[in-house]
């Protein structure tokens, strides 16, 4: 009887407590243990992959001081280290980095989308559509920049600037947005392949102000020249846009879409080692990555990843100050070159525990085509 006594009268002293409690409990109880593995009702998955050329550790550090924010990879849970090795040698550069990356194989410096004995490889590009995905690629500068190209060309010298920009006519891309409209028009062989694009249904525009009025479903956004390097704004500062007008358009697919992102400009403020705007462009990027954060954060079927490119010029911090938002560094190997440092990779979303850990570049490939070839019912 006591203890029923007590047991009452502790009910009745924290009845509100105990209320809260169990009102906690049970929405605990409605939400997933991982919920990576939700999605909305569509059937595919997206996934959104940003490549930040030349950037290492330091580069990242570099964009968090220099911040008044905190960054958006901060917001990305699962963080790797990726190794850039090439097929011989130690430092990789762009072509031998995306090509590992586009389809798992170890490929020598300078060549785009081809193995050892010059043979075109499959790519994650290529997967994507056979699984009905939309597909595109966003550059905030050439869209025939080495990292990018091994997505949808297999040529021997990463130069072959011509035949890299056919290839993005024969791949179909649905969506595809940077600068290097001459390699698609003012060409050597004479050929003008706009007319062809917009027999393919594709509408084109030549300008940021073009690119704001896009409908429809296929597009090839070029971008001007000059918007690409304005370097007195921070020559990245429209890759948000960029990035939210592809995610507009590739969202419309119900099989989900594929999305890879490049952005050189951190890469070039490293070869010209130029601190201040290293942290102005890595905050551009941050900001690209916030869009695609926030998508995924609505579109639960949604797999955000970050990672850099072989490392520019051996980026060094050897000092600042944190309050006031400074940064001095130094540089190992200036000049254009690429050190063999690991890169950091962050992720976010759907199956992004896949990406913790320590892998090779071609590593990617096959996780990235394990989430995309998923069973999408039973993983949703």
């Amino acid at each position: 009887m006591k203890y029923e006594i007590r047991i009452y009268s502790f009910i009745e002293k924290f009845k509100t407590q105990i209320f809260s409690l169990l009102c906690f409990a049970a929405l605990l109880g409605c939400q997933p243990a991982n919920t990576t593995h939700l999605a909305n009702d569509k059937k595919g998955v997206n996934i959104i992959l940003f490549i930040g050329d030349g950037m290492s550790l330091a580069h990242w550090q570099t964009g968090m001081i220099m911040s008044d924010d905190s960054l958006n990879i901060e917001r990305m849970p699962t963080i790797g280290i990726v190794q850039t090795y090439p097929l011989t040698g130690f430092n990789g550069d762009g072509p031998s980095h995306g090509t590992a990356m586009a389809t798992g194989v170890r490929a020598r410096k300078g060549a785009v989308g081809i193995d050892a004995d010059g043979k075109p490889l499959k790519t994650l590009i290529d997967y994507a559509k056979e699984q009905r995905m939309a597909t595109g690629i966003v550059s905030a500068n050439s869209l025939m920049e080495g990292s990018l190209a091994p997505f949808v060309a297999h040529v021997e010298n990463r130069m072959q600037l011509e035949e890299i920009a056919k290839a993005y006519v024969e791949k179909e891309l649905d969506v595809f947005i940077g600068s290097g409209i001459q390699h698609f028009t003012n060409r050597q062989d004479g050929k003008d392949f706009l007319p062809e694009l917009s027999r393919k249904g594709y509408q084109i525009t030549r300008s940021e102000q073009e690119l704001q009025n896009v409908s429809g479903s296929k597009l090839a956004g070029f971008i001007a020249a000059s918007e690409e390097c304005n370097n007195s704004q921070g020559s990245g500062v429209s890759l948000p846009f960029y990035v939210q007008t592809a995610l507009h358009l590739l969202s419309k697919n119900e099989h989900g879409f594929l999305l890879v992102i490049g952005d050189m400009h951190v890469d070039r403020a490293s070869h010209a080692k130029d601190t201040k705007l290293i942290g102005s462009e890595t905050i551009h990027l941050d900001k690209a990555i916030g869009l695609a954060l926030d998508f995924a954060k609505k579109e639960t079927n949604t797999l955000v990843i970050a990672v850099g490119g072989p490392e520019a010029s051996g980026m060094v911090l050897v000092g600042g100050d944190l309050q006031n938002q400074v940064v001095e560094a130094d540089w190992v190997k200036p000049g254009m070159i690429h050190t063999g440092t690991m890169l950091p990779i962050f992720s976010y979303g759907f199956e992004s525990d896949r990406f913790g850990g320590i892998m090779h570049n071609s590593d990617l490939f096959f996780r990235i085509k394990e989430v995309m070839l998923s069973p999408h019912s039973e993983s949703f």
